[in-house]
């Protein structure tokens, strides 16, 4: 067993003169099972692994959908039009908001994502997205399709002249 270091044994002093045994060695539980997890220093880890606390699993990077169709295996031109769709995608030009995603899914019968993240959602719509035509791939970027809400100021420039045509006749 080690040495007990000398100011901390003081300072522990102070706190139960001050706050009484039990409530020190209740609050000392409570740093033990909660706070001790979220932030272990390297001098710190020792103790967390025999005090039985580990640490939280690290998450895996989250992966762009440019890179997620890098990786994928496709012919050179579906794989140049996937690109350019997943980077309309991380641009926000190409399915802005999961609204869009879902009805992205609907549309093509795919299994509507679980969560509610556009991240989340780049396995599921890339994997379709491939496994279409090529053909296909290039006329929902030519047309625009699920872009969002269009462009508004043109349609009302349009719909104002169109009126101000039949009050003049």
């Amino acid at each position: 067993m080690t040495k007990a270091n000398p100011n901390l044994k003081e300072t522990l002093r102070g706190l139960v003169l001050q706050f009484g045994f039990e409530q020190v060695g209740r609050s000392l539980r409570e740093i033990r099972y909660s706070d001790l997890h979220v932030n272990i220093s390297k001098r710190g880890e020792m103790f967390a692994r025999s005090a039985g606390v580990t640490k939280p699993a690290r998450k895996k990077p989250k992966v762009s959908a440019p890179e997620y169709v890098e990786k994928m295996k496709l012919d050179k031109d579906k794989k140049e039009a996937t690109i350019e769709l997943a980077t309309k995608f991380e641009g926000k030009d190409f399915l802005p908001t999961f609204g869009d995603i879902d009805n992205f899914c609907q549309v093509y019968g795919i299994d509507t994502p679980v969560s509610k993240s556009r991240a989340s959602s780049i396995p599921r719509v890339f994997k379709f997205i491939a496994s279409m035509e090529t053909g296909e791939i290039r006329r929902i970027l030519e047309d625009g399709m699920f872009s969002g809400p269009s462009r508004l100021g043109p349609i009302a420039d349009a719909i104002r002249r169109n009126g101000r045509a039949r009050r003049t006749r």
